[in-house]
């Protein structure tokens, strides 16, 4: 978060040093990226882009409070919404403030950044396995298929020099309008459960609209994943044959 993924630009890996160029075809980005300039330029002095850090941090605490909170009254999806929209702009506005300003810090940047997310969307997606609105069990399925993407991710830019950001034009912005978009129609039509006689929604009994949205899209991004990883090790091997012995 101190450098910023969601921003724009290339940055130096702190293991090799090599420059990374980002792959972002976020959905939301063409109405992202101008929001997040606009922001960054009115910035206050006073403030760094550590502050947004923390402030994203606080977002995502804010966020699974409001989630575990809902346990008692579904209106408390409306804190988790505020915590929501405040992560969004302390993870994302951090590190186009330090480009903005030319301050950024690549090494302590990317281990700050890739820790404060991982931390972030566990306490979330935890948070909300526990709330009303989804089973926790599913809620687990849709924080593996994030740590699967999360991992593949790094080592795409181990082994390719490219951040990938997004995948299927899915990335931390959509998750996080997906994750409000469900909020708002818990708090309006309350929990709506469905049975789905097809495996392996089967497997879980009656499912929500947030179920069913985790579960669809950990499944697509699993499978995604592996595709990816396949196709990504035969290229490999054609790149960096054998060596032969002498």
């Amino acid at each position: 978060m101190g450098l910023g993924l969601e921003g724009g630009g290339a940055f130096l890996y702190p293991a090799s040093r090599m420059v990374l160029q980002r792959f972002n075809a976020s959905v939301l980005g063409p109405l992202e990226r101008p929001a997040l300039a606009w922001m960054a330029a009115h910035m206050p002095a006073r403030v760094v882009p550590d502050h947004l850090t923390l402030l994203g941090i606080f977002g995502a605490l804010l966020a699974g409070a409001g989630y575990v909170l809902s346990r008692q009254s579904l209106a408390w999806l409306a804190l988790a919404s505020a915590g929501l929209l405040i992560n969004w702009v302390g993870d994302s506005v951090d590190g186009t403030l330090a480009r903005y300003r030319k301050i950024e810090r690549p090494r302590y940047g990317f281990f700050v950044d890739h820790s404060s997310d991982l931390f972030g969307n566990v306490v979330v997606f935890l948070s909300l396995g526990v709330s009303p609105c989804a089973h926790f069990s599913i809620a687990c399925l849709g924080l593996i298929a994030f740590l699967m993407c999360f991992v593949f991710t790094l080592i795409g830019a181990q082994v390719r020099s490219t951040m990938r950001i997004t995948y299927l034009g899915f990335g931390p912005t959509e998750i996080r309008a997906l994750l409000l978009l469900g909020n708002l129609m818990v708090l309006f039509n309350g929990v709506v459960s469905i049975r789905l006689p097809l495996w392996p929604f089967d497997l879980f009994g009656p499912l929500s609209t947030y179920d069913l949205g985790i579960l669809i899209l950990a499944l697509a991004g699993a499978l995604l994943v592996l595709i990816m990883a396949i196709r990504e090790s035969r290229v490999l091997a054609l790149e960096d044959p054998p060596r032969t012995s002498r």
